[in-house]
């Protein structure tokens, strides 16, 4: 990948100042890419700010479909490969003693820039996704709870039919572990002349009671 700036290292050009690595490393900490800007690669600026704002809105999509924390370790890899990336395009530019040329005004306009747009997506993120990422978890959850209220009474009903029912706990060995896992109690409470009551209650404190 090149981008503009790559001509300007083509050209001969006298030893410059180097700027400060530590500066650029606080930077890309702060406002991933903004240390780029400071040594005047300002194309990979905004290179890693969309690359790492797409892996972000990447991950809030994916976890509507999984809730695992592996999905947390993809913005992470990225920012960890942001550094490794930043440190070799300085020790290049350090070892040839060759900067390209980015007048002090562009630079913080660029990463002034960066400043307050990452302010304008955070904010639009936290104000429109996340409630819509949040409520959309809610509702696959009860789903995945209703369904598994169905699973056990069905099971509950086998037993009525086969007399074998009693009342306490609810037998649970043929529920699938994931659903096991989300349940903190069961019971089974018999009633004469009518269906067998259910009672749920899952670890999110949601209670369901059949019929």
């Amino acid at each position: 990948m090149t981008f503009p700036e790559d001509a300007v290292l083509r050209r001969p050009a006298s030893p410059a100042k180097a700027p400060s690595q530590a500066l650029g490393f606080f930077l890309n900490f702060f406002l991933p890419g903004a240390g780029f800007s400071l040594i005047g690669r300002w194309g990979w600026h905004l290179g890693w700010f969309g690359i790492l704002a797409a892996l972000n809105v990447v991950v809030a999509i994916l976890s509507l479909i999984s809730s695992s924390p592996l999905l947390l370790l993809l913005p992470l890899i990225g920012f960890i490969v942001m550094h490794v990336h930043f440190a070799r395009i300085y020790d290049w530019h350090e070892e040839r003693g060759v900067w390209p040329p980015l007048e002090p005004v562009l630079k913080a306009v660029l990463i002034a820039g960066h400043f307050f747009v990452g302010f304008i997506l955070t904010g639009i993120l936290a104000a429109v996704l996340i409630p819509n990422l949040l409520g959309a978890r809610e509702r696959a959850m009860q789903v995945g709870e209703q369904a598994t209220a169905r699973n056990v009474y069905a099971r509950v009903m086998v037993q009525d039919v086969d007399e074998t029912l009693r009342s306490g706990p609810c037998d649970l060995h043929e529920l699938p572990e994931s659903s096991r896992a989300t349940l903190a109690a069961c019971t089974v409470e018999l009633r004469d002349g009518g269906e067998p009551a259910l009672n749920l209650t899952f670890d999110s404190g949601r209670q369901i009671s059949l019929p």
